[in-house]
């Protein structure tokens, strides 16, 4: 800058008092009141103030470079502050100012180029200062000719604890004013309320910190989550031997893709597994970026980015994209949204992709319906681990009853409760520990066992009847597997809700098989999976001469599961009527599209009523077999594998009486 220039920047930053007649509009009238700049600043604006102050304390620091012939100066805002409040206090200081020009550089280079025209900003002559937003890709042109780069310090404790004074907001200790600094630029009306003390907001503010971060620490990641589990602990060790140089980045899983039922707390899996593994946690969702700002392309795009520079400036760190299958699929989009959501999975695959490099940053996502993502975007190098997350055991529901309920944590009676509720995911359960304690608050005192087991539902008892009947489905689920040689039965189960209560499914019986791994499937193969999963309402229909709705009614029912392996047959394997193959070509989550192909419908109602019938026919040959066993298991209610052994059809083994007595016993 010229000297005339220096003195007029000079004049305007320590002057203060000057100032008040520069902001904008409606705030001039305020100002030409007040008798000192900073308080009048502070009072109407305590994020203009802020900013303000920390742009004061950069130009002082910087009057040397700020005052040569050609002034190019990138100042990096931090990401948690927006360039617009940035901006408004600029002008307050600069407005006055001649030759000199203020650009807000967008966050994102769209695909279609920059949003700004740099080369008619550095031909006006003027002296240039940009605002980037930390962390963002800076214009070519910019890196080029900058003579300056530095970062604004925002929400330094002298700046806070000066609007303090002007708001009439009481004293801040270091640790609340840091906490404070962490928070986003718009949040700071919210915390200096005018005569309201901003240690209240910041005690607040500690106790959430405290809480995330207990949380965090105390959810197990390696237990009961299963495949989950298994992942989080190799992922520890591989991030440990990167640390210590032993292993290079390209070993470690560059990405994971978390699916399975809703609420079963993938979310708060991994915030426990950045903390389980050293990591900083970065978490957003697909529908977050949707809804930023005015949710047009740009917005999205510059949200997705924003996140995914946040994580590598923060690196090591875990990325947590959450909702992952509202992403879409390129090759399902219609055509009135194709343009927009194909730019957007294609933007996404170039963040995945790292291009510009993301060592340091793990990228999880988690999902309910893994089928409806881009096949692309789970490919190697991208969210290459597949890791279904189930509904947890019977003791990850005790772990997190006991998460949820630190106060009776140990308690051997709220594991029982836990173990009692299968099918609830951990969402059902946290909700049940909030009832729990909102019992305990109406009469003021600690939460205790009592108030756990007044909310959980007891299940009704069997009668005789109802209790044959489930011994009947099972042992026909039992028999048909074993016949066709499709596993090893490990053990059957039913549960009377007196003696025995299920603890593994959310259902009246189970048999558990252990399947062995397939290199291939035949036709003859799906079939007689097909066939076992029908094989329980074939044996009531068999016994009873109907069936009951057991075998329906959700994802997991047996009708269920042999409808979509029928589908797959026709569609995938060309085990159908046609020979074509068809991948995906129905959205196998929705029954309204599913029937619409009424080919489609043929096949598999032909192949699900013949293997149902294969199913009777079977179990009518081996009628005595299956009473003997329904028997047993009306008797004992669970045999495991060596007490089924006397009970399959052609075994000449005598069941053990006293083997079975203990079993019993022990369920």
């Amino acid at each position: 800058m010229d000297k005339a220039l220096a003195d007029s920047l000079d004049r305007y930053i320590f002057k203060l008092q000057e100032v008040a007649n520069q902001l904008k509009g409606s705030r001039s009238n305020e100002f030409r009141k007040a008798n000192g700049n900073n308080a009048a600043i502070a009072l109407k604006s305590a994020t203009d103030f802020l900013a303000y102050c920390a742009l004061v304390a950069l130009f002082r620091r910087n009057i040397g470079a700020l005052s040569e012939p050609s002034c190019v100066a990138v100042i990096a805002v931090p990401s948690h502050w927006q360039l617009s409040h940035v901006d408004d206090a600029a002008k307050i200081i600069l407005k006055d100012i001649k030759g000199v020009r203020v650009c807000l550089h967008p966050t994102s280079k769209h695909r279609r180029g920059w949003e700004i025209d740099a080369a008619e900003i550095l031909e006006s002559g003027e002296k240039l200062i940009i605002f980037a937003q930390e962390g963002s890709v800076l214009h070519e042109d910019f890196e080029l000719t900058a003579t300056l780069y530095d970062r604004l310090a925002v929400c330094d404790v002298r700046h806070l604890r000066a609007l303090c004074v002007f708001r009439r907001c009481g004293k801040l200790t270091d640790e609340e004013a840091a906490v404070i600094g962490e928070q986003a630029s718009e949040r700071m009306e919210a915390i200096f309320r005018r005569d309201q003390p901003a240690s209240r907001a910041a005690a607040k503010l500690l106790e959430a910190a405290r809480i995330g971060s207990a949380n965090e620490r105390r959810l197990d990641v390696t237990k009961g989550f299963g495949e989950a589990s298994v992942w989080a602990d190799a992922l520890k060790r591989d991030l440990k031997d990167w640390r210590q140089g032993k292993l290079p980045w390209a070993e470690v899983d560059k990405g994971c893709l978390l699916y399975g039922p809703p609420g079963t707390g993938k979310t708060r899996f991994a915030a426990a597994l950045a903390a389980h593994c050293g990591l900083h946690l970065e978490a957003t969702s697909i529908p977050k970026w949707q809804a930023f700002k005015d949710g047009d392309l740009g917005d999205m795009l510059k949200a997705m980015y924003q996140a995914f520079n946040a994580a590598k400036e923060n690196a090591p760190c875990l990325l947590f994209l959450d909702e992952f299958d509202a992403i879409g699929d390129r090759a399902k989009f219609p055509s009135r949204h194709e343009t927009y959501s194909t730019t957007v999975v294609n933007a996404l695959l170039e963040c995945l992709d790292g291009t510009e490099g993301r060592e340091g940053v793990i990228v999880l996502g988690a999902c309910n319906y893994p089928e409806k993502i881009d096949p692309a975007l789970l490919r190697s190098g991208r969210l290459e681990k597949h890791v279904r997350f189930p509904l947890p055991d019977a003791t990850a529901r005790g772990e997190i009853l006991e998460f949820h309920l630190p106060n009776l944590a140990g308690d051997a009676a709220l594991k029982e409760i836990g173990a009692r509720l299968p099918g609830k995911s951990g969402a059902d359960l946290e909700r049940l520990a909030r009832e729990a304690r909102r019992i305990a608050r109406k009469e003021s005192r600690d939460v205790n066992i009592s108030d756990v087991r007044s909310l959980v539902e007891v299940p009704t008892p069997l009668d005789a009847k109802t209790l044959y009947r489930v011994a009947i489905h099972e042992a026909g689920h039992a028999i048909v597997t074993r016949a066709l040689l499709l596993g090893k039965v490990e053990r059957v189960e039913i549960y009377d809700n007196v003696e025995s209560f299920a603890t593994t499914v959310d259902a009246n019986g189970g048999t558990f098989i252990q399947s062995p791994s397939r290199a291939f499937l035949t036709r003859w193969d799906a079939m007689k999976m097909i066939t076992a999963d029908l094989a329980g309402a074939a044996a009531e229909d068999l016994i009873f001469g109907h069936r009951s709705n057991w075998s329906t009614g959700n994802r997991g029912s047996d009708f269920a599961k042999a409808t979509m392996l029928a589908i797959r047959m026709v569609t995938e394997y060309a085990f159908g009527n046609s020979l074509f193959y068809l991948p995906e070509s129905v959205d196998i989550t929705s029954s309204p599209k599913l029937w619409e192909d009424l080919a489609l419908r043929d096949d598999v109602t032909e192949i699900l009523g013949e293997q149902y019938q294969r199913a009777r026919d079977m179990l009518d040959g081996l009628k005595p077999a299956l009473l003997k066993l329904a028997d047993a298991l009306v008797k004992h209610k669970r045999l495991d594998a060596p007490q089924l052994e006397p009970y399959w059809p052609g075994s000449r083994k005598v069941p053990s009486s006293t083997t079975q007595s203990r079993n019993r016993r022990q369920h």
